[in-house]
């Protein structure tokens, strides 16, 4: 579905140029979860940002297998106009493509009942929580209904709890609609819980790739399973600390 091939990403600054991605090598195949992890700064979201075409590579190549691929994006922040109410937030990709009322409603609640928010349609932004609001930006990712979905850290803000909660709602979307998903995050246990394979970025390189066999469907349980705690290890071996801290022992 998507293939980078030696690409790179350098900006231009006051002073000079600054290399974010280099020589990149990657794959990703139709209905593949697939979870990059790194530190800030390591050069994730720019890579997602050419993967949807907000920005161009330096140098290499994205081919994209399918030439009509459409994509969905969801952010780290769920960006929600406050103004509309939270059917017309979902609804507005397809009002901007001129589709009729009709046919922009049905699509906005049925993108909405995916995610279980469907009795919020006719309220605001502001009467929504954190966990709330995602998903009401992933059911406006969806609307439109997207052979790749894009997921730049969407639960990096909100608590542990709500985290864990969502993941397991966004398994069980995926499980429900096997869309393709290339998913940003932080989080080591993140990557792992929702992925079949992580690829590390680091300093702007994949510097290695691990496949996630644990088996599916995986819920709560799988948090404190001997094979998931074993994957942790693996990743947190393989991860570069931050200079002059020390690796605390696993």
């Amino acid at each position: 579905m998507i293939k980078a091939e030696q690409l790179s990403k350098t900006f231009l600054h006051n002073n000079g140029p600054h290399v974010v991605l280099e020589d990149l090598e990657f794959h990703l195949e139709e209905k593949e979860f697939v979870a990059i992890v790194g530190r800030s700064g390591s050069g994730k979201s720019t890579f997602l940002d050419l993967v949807m075409g907000l920005t161009q590579p330096s140098s290499g190549s994205i081919t994209r297998t399918k030439p009509d691929l459409t994509i969905g994006y969801v952010f780290q922040r769920p960006a929600l106009l406050p103004w509309r109410t939270v059917l017309r937030n979902v609804a507005l990709p397809l009002e901007i493509a001129g589709e009729p009322r009709q046919v922009w409603e049905e699509k906005a609640r049925h993108s909405l009942a995916q995610v279980g928010m469907v009795h919020t349609a006719e309220g605001y932004p502001f009467q929504l929580s954190g966990g709330m609001a995602q998903r009401v930006a992933i059911a406006r990712a969806l609307v439109q209904e997207p052979d790749l979905l894009l997921m730049d850290e969407p639960f990096g803000a909100l608590d542990p709890i709500l985290r864990d909660n969502l993941n397991v709602n966004l398994l069980k979307l995926w499980a429900r609609t096997k869309k393709t998903i290339l998913f940003v995050t932080h989080s080591i246990n993140e990557a792992i819980f929702l992925s079949d394979r992580v690829v590390i970025l680091e300093e702007g390189r994949f510097i290695e790739e691990v496949v996630i066999d644990i088996p599916r469907p995986r819920d709560f349980d799988t948090f404190h399973s001997s094979e998931f705690i074993a994957k942790v290890r693996k990743i947190r071996s393989i991860m570069p600390i931050q200079p002059n801290l020390p690796r605390a022992p696993l």
